[in-house]
C-alpha cells in the first residue's frame, strides 16, 4: 500500500496547511498596521506642503501687487514730470521765438531808417542845391548797450545760472541774448 492513501498523512498535511496559514494571516495583518499609520504620515506630510505653498503663493501674489502699485505710482511720477518738461520747452520756445522776431525786427529798423525821415532828407536835397546836409542814420542800439548788466556779470566770469538769477530771468533767454550778441559781432565785422 501507499503511503499516501493512508488518512492520517491527509490529517498531517491539513494541519500543516492550518499552521502555515494561521502564522501568515497575522503577519499580513501586522504589515497593513505597519502601512496605515505610513499613509497617515504622508498625507499629514502633504497637507503641510500643500499648506506651506498656499502660503507662499499668497505671499508671491501680494509682492506682485505691492510691485505693480509702485510701478504705477513711478509712472505717474515720470508722466507728471515729463508734462512738465514739456510746457516748460513749449514755453522756453515761445520766448525763443518771440526774441528772435523782436532781435529781427530791431535789425531792421537799424538797417534802414523809418520812411519819415527818408523823405525829410529828400525835401532838404530838393529845397537846397548845395551841399546836403545828410543826416546820420540813427545809431542801433546794440545788445550790449541794452544789457549792459547781464555783459558785466558775464565778463566777471559769473555763470548764466547766477545771471539768469540776479537779473531775474530764465537760463534759455540770457544764453539766447549771449548768442544774438554774438551774432551782432560777426555781423557788424563784415
Amino acid at each position: 500500500m501507499n503511503q499516501v492513501d493512508q488518512p492520517w498523512v491527509y490529517i498531517v498535511l491539513f494541519g500543516l496547511v492550518f499552521i502555515i496559514y494561521a502564522k501568515i494571516i497575522p503577519k499580513a495583518s501586522t504589515t497593513k498596521g505597519q502601512a496605515n499609520p505610513t499613509l497617515h504620515e504622508i498625507e499629514e506630510a502633504m497637507e503641510h506642503f500643500t499648506a506651506e505653498l498656499d502660503d507662499q503663493n499668497k505671499a508671491l501674489v501680494q509682492l506682485l501687487a505691492e510691485t505693480k502699485r509702485d510701478y504705477e505710482v513711478q509712472t505717474a511720477k515720470l508722466t507728471s514730470r515729463l508734462e512738465i518738461v514739456e510746457r516748460q520747452s513749449t514755453l522756453t520756445n515761445q520766448e525763443l521765438s518771440k526774441l528772435g522776431f523782436a532781435y529781427d525786427e530791431l535789425q531792421k529798423k537799424a538797417a534802414y531808417p523809418p520812411e519819415k525821415k527818408e523823405m525829410i532828407e529828400l525835401q532838404k536835397t530838393t529845397v537846397e542845391d548845395t551841399v546836403a546836409d545828410v543826416v546820420d542814420p540813427p545809431v542801433a542800439m546794440n545788445l550790449k548797450t541794452r544789457y549792459v548788466e547781464l555783459f558785466t556779470l558775464f565778463e566777471q566770469g559769473k555763470s548764466v545760472e547766477h545771471i539768469a538769477k540776479k537779473l531775474n530771468m530764465n537760463k534759455g533767454e540770457v544764453n539766447l541774448i549771449f548768442q544774438l550778441a554774438k551774432q551782432e559781432e560777426k555781423l557788424n565785422a563784415h
